[in-house]
């Protein structure tokens, strides 16, 4: 099959339509031949606008259509040979392929489509992209790519990925890839350039030194690298750069962007069955881009229909003989295979050939088993087993023999006979041995005796003991008491009788830190705890009637002022008296003219009286007679004041207080059953 291939870079004109296309579809080296197929890529096929990118306006491409059919079939009446149809067309904004073949060659032609695959602004417009059509010529497929990619002179990197791009992403029917193909033809403005200044290009020009400027090429150092169109081919390029030209003439690029000339538009092609012919440009100016052009020979595969069906039926009815008449549908389970009846060992003594339904080493899904029996050992008290120092590769040479002896273990249960008698596998059973039944009953520990244990003497000195007079205990003393606060639930803990509690305090009362003591100089005692009970003593206290439950304290800021009714008044008052020691140069601060400053008011008719100040007072009355700049006793120290942005209103004085009442009242009796209110003393 003959084969015609261009590509040609419009720059969106249209003046070329009317043009003659002679030189470029039937250039001198086609002679008077008619190829099959003649395949035309177009690119920039329209001006690339920011309306264009995101639509395909066919019209162009009918355009071109109807002129490049036009001069096929005008070349076919005068040379008398087949017209050319249009097979199939597809386009991508700027970028259009064409495929017209001859009319009698259609019944070969078969499972034709196509395809698009962007690649302009990462995969979303279609200014830079590809346009793809496959096709089975007989028996062989073939693919026609022809690509438009990123343009710029340093931009190899991101023309690479557009090949990446298309080539894994362009995808036809059943999910078939450019590589499913035997022969593939890509074609198009790739946009490689050539890496020379634009001097040192057009000296290699004028000189006409092609390998020059093509060692230079981008195109051919990323295929050489690997970087692009791996296992490729290109045929030698014997033609001048075909960009960049002055629209009209043959100079390049002489505007202010004074362009490098190179070959951006190329022909590549990879298949076993194909040969190129030709590789060359044609002379038409009407574009900045100079047409290029290539001549294949494909060889393929016809195949004819009539023997391939007669050769079908022999081999059916031959095998139809061997197997027999057997219908399908025998409630079998499914397999691609047969059952291979008629087949016999190729060997006397082998089975015959295996299926999915059939295999004999498993005797139709039976257990494997092993008819290979250890020769006897010559001894009785010896065995044969598989060697275990042979190698798992029967194939590879080695001296160990096969089997080896070990001595047998007669003695051993037949419950362990799973047991590996391999060396490796050390597993140790005493209970099994041989010599189990010749040894003596083992003997177990002698009972427990108490007094077998040596004596531990603990000694707990009684409360006579620091007199002088006391005996020893030897009985240990029951545990001390959990920590419990009874007193702050308001009742004392009940006294115990026993000498060992009444040691314990003696002792604890002699250990006790010179820190702490009491108003009369002897040591404190330790915080209340939980005293534990005796049976004996638990059955008396159940027998006296439970003391009433203890009521709770009225807090110190609302009790009474007067020392009789208020027993934390006398408190503060002592503590107001009596100067701080543990703070030397502080000024102690009496809580007891604070608070007389301050009376309870009352509603008529609870009690009247007076209460205790409120803590607040108390408190700025401590700031105030404490030192300047450091907080009094009882207040937490107070953050920097920061300078305000607005004047703040001062807080009223300590002789503003407004009164207020006290809607609960009934506190005669001092217990906390009330809220009350302070207000100034008159």
């Amino acid at each position: 099959m003959d084969s015609w291939v261009g590509t040609f870079n419009l720059n969106g004109r249209v003046n070329g339509v009317d043009q003659d296309l002679s030189p470029w579809l039937f250039p001198n080296s086609l002679g008077s031949t008619q190829p099959e197929i003649f395949v035309v890529g177009f690119q920039e096929i329209v001006e690339l606008s920011p309306q264009q990118i995101m639509n395909s306006d066919p019209t162009r491409k009918q355009m071109w259509e109807r002129s490049v059919k036009a001069a096929l079939n005008k070349r076919a009446d005068a040379l008398g040979g087949e017209r050319y149809v249009l097979l199939r067309s597809g386009q991508l904004v700027g970028a259009a392929l064409c495929i017209f073949v001859q009319a009698a060659v259609l019944p070969n032609i078969k499972n034709v489509e196509g395809s698009v695959k962007k690649t302009g602004m990462s995969g979303m417009a279609g200014n830079k992209g590809a346009v793809a059509i496959r096709l089975d010529y007989a028996n062989t497929p073939i693919c026609f790519v022809t690509a438009h990619m990123a343009a710029g002179f340093g931009n190899y990197d991101e023309r690479n990925k557009d090949y990446a791009t298309i080539h894994h992403g362009l995808r036809f029917q059943r999910n078939r890839g450019i590589d499913d193909h035997d022969t593939v033809i890509w074609l198009g403005d790739f946009n490689y350039r050539v890496g020379l200044t634009r001097e040192k290009a057009i000296e290699l020009v004028r000189k006409r030194d092609l390998p020059g400027l093509y060692e230079n090429d981008q195109l051919n150092l990323q295929m050489v690298a690997g970087l692009a169109f791996p296992f490729y081919s290109e045929a030698r390029i014997n033609f001048l750069p075909t960009y960049r030209y002055d629209i009209g003439k043959d100079e390049f690029d002489s505007s202010e962007k004074q362009r490098i000339p190179a070959w951006t538009d190329r022909i590549l092609r990879k298949g076993a069955n194909i040969q190129q012919t030709s590789y060359n440009s044609a002379p038409l100016r009407f574009s900045d881009h100079r047409p290029v052009y290539a001549t294949f020979q494909c060889t393929v595969s016809i195949v004819d229909e009539a023997v391939r069906e007669s050769i079908s039926r022999e081999v059916y009815e031959s095998r139809k003989d061997d197997v027999g008449d057997t219908g399908a549908g025998t409630g079998a389970e499914d397999t691609e295979d047969e059952d291979f009846l008629g087949y016999d060992a190729i060997e006397p003594g082998l089975p015959p050939a295996s299926s999915d339904r059939q295999k004999w080493w498993l005797e139709n899904g039976q257990m494997p088993r092993s008819s290979v029996k250890p020769p006897r050992s010559d001894t009785a008290t010896h065995k044969t087993i598989l060697n275990p120092k042979r190698p798992s590769n029967p194939f590879v040479p080695t001296d160990e023999p096969d089997w080896v002896t070990v001595p047998r273990g007669d003695s051993r249960p037949s419950s362990l006979s799973s047991i590996s008698t391999s060396p490796y596998e050390h597993v140790n059973h005493p209970m099994h041995s041989s010599s189990f039944s010749n040894q003596t009953a083992r003997k177990l520990p002698p009972p427990f005796d108490p007094a077998a244990l040596p004596a531990t003497k603990m000694s707990w000195h009684h409360a006579a003991d620091d007199s002088g007079g006391g005996q020893r205990q030897e009985t240990p003393p029951p545990p001390p008491p959990r920590r419990q606060t009874a007193a702050a639930r308001g009742f004392e803990p009940p006294a115990t009788t026993s000498s060992a509690s009444s040691s314990m305090k003696a002792i604890i009362a002699k250990d006790a830190p010179a820190g702490r003591r009491d108003k009369r100089g002897a040591p404190a005692p330790p915080p209340p705890r939980a005293t534990t009970f005796t049976a004996s003593e638990s059955s008396r206290k159940t027998s006296k009637s439970k003391p009433p439950p203890p009521v709770a304290k009225k807090p110190a800021h609302l009790s009474s002022l007067s020392p009789s009714s208020s027993p934390d008044l006398r408190h503060n008052k002592e503590v107001g008296t009596a100067p701080r020691t543990d703070a030397p140069g502080r000024a102690s601060v009496s809580l007891q003219d604070v608070a007389s400053k301050y009376s309870v008011a009352r509603p008529p008719g609870n009690g009247g009286g007076s209460s205790a100040a409120p803590p607040n007072a108390i408190k700025r009355a401590a700031t105030a007679a404490g030192q300047p700049g450091r907080p009094a006793l009882g207040e937490k120290p107070k953050p920097p004041t920061r300078k305000p942005s607005m004047p703040i209103k001062p807080p009223p004085e300590l002789g503003t207080l407004q009164p207020a009442v006290d809607l609960l009242g009934g506190d005669a009796d001092g217990r906390m059953d009330s809220w009350q209110a302070l207000k100034p003393a008159s």
